[in-house]
């Protein structure tokens, strides 16, 4: 069977290319602290991947939310720096970009953050696709749809790759590959490739004989 050679790599951020639980985990205590909240963290970690007032909205947080979103934001940009590239990150992505390959981040992380960790990358983006007020977060599709109109590109020439269940199901709805990493923070999800290390990408995207 002969694959399509993928002219575009669409990847998430938290869970798949930085590692920034922990980024998230004071940032939410902060939250708490000055709100007097009594949410654990891991209520709100069991739902990234979906946009930030929908994640409040589902574990019950619904008054004050663009309160709650400044001071998480506040909070995580102090701690920027400790965010961390998972091994092999920066190098992988060069080489994406030394082989012509279309790069690009479709995430539920703000802009105001995303901005300075991709700064630290050196990479030209071919597109990063941050929460807005047009598009809907996943599951919705509507962001990878987006990247690939406005990038020109199928969904048969492209791939996502991803950790939790709202990565796979907004592929799934986009009609485009998709790709699960075993590092992530979500759980391993049936009927998902897993990859182990981000080189196993290559075997999806240059198309080979198999």
């Amino acid at each position: 069977m002969k694959l399509i050679k993928k002219k575009l790599v669409l990847f998430d951020l938290d869970g798949v290319l930085i590692d920034s639980k922990s980024n998230m985990e004071l940032a939410w205590k902060d939250v708490c602290a000055q709100l007097e909240l009594d949410t654990p963290f891991e209520d709100y970690f069991s739902k990234i991947g979906r946009p930030f007032k929908e994640i409040l909205s589902i574990i019950g947080i619904n008054e004050n939310q663009d309160l709650v979103e400044h001071i998480y934001n506040k909070s995580s940009l102090k701690r920027i720096r400790d965010i961390t590239f998972f091994y092999g990150v920066k190098d992988y992505l060069h080489f994406l970009s030394d082989k012509n390959i279309k790069i690009g981040i479709v995430t539920s992380k703000s802009k105001i953050r995303v901005t300075p960790i991709l700064k630290e990358l050196g990479i030209d983006f071919s597109i990063v696709k941050t929460p807005d007020d047009v598009c809907r977060g996943k599951p919705s599709p509507d962001h990878l749809l987006m990247a690939m109109a406005l990038l020109n590109v199928d969904p048969i020439e492209s791939i996502f790759i991803g950790d939790m269940d709202v990565d796979f199901m907004a592929a799934q709805r986009a009609h485009i590959d998709y790709l699960h990493v075993a590092w992530g923070y979500g759980e391993h999800i049936e009927g998902a490739k897993i990859i182990n290390q981000l080189t196993d990408i290559n075997q999806y995207i240059f198309g080979s004989d198999k």
